[in-house]
């Protein structure tokens, strides 16, 4: 298996500022979990209120502070500025310095 294609990371058509905004103001009823494609979740969230509150407060924070969410096909979802920043001619390297082709 090619190198670049075993550590290949699918993107997603989502916005991650859209997905923010959603979780902030709407998190409590479930949106942003509906916006993921994770429609049980989302569900359950409209349904107990956002876990009481608990829950959108955690998923707002996982969103500003964590890791790079998902949608439910496993792709990342991006916020603008990274994705120009990807689609642009930067050159990027790991963490050991190693060029990375993009």
């Amino acid at each position: 298996m090619d190198p670049i294609s075993a550590s290949a990371v699918r993107i997603s058509g989502k916005d991650k500022d859209i997905l923010v905004l959603l979780s902030v103001l709407l998190g409590w009823l479930g949106v942003d979990r509906f916006y993921r494609g994770q429609i049980g979740l989302g569900i359950v969230k409209l349904l107990t209120s956002g876990g009481c509150g608990i829950w959108w407060a955690v998923d707002s924070l996982i969103y500003l502070l964590g890791n790079l969410p998902k949608d439910n096909d496993g792709a990342v979802i991006l916020d603008r500025k990274t994705l120009q920043f990807l689609r642009s001619s930067a050159q990027v390297a790991d963490e050991h310095g190693t060029p990375v082709k993009i």
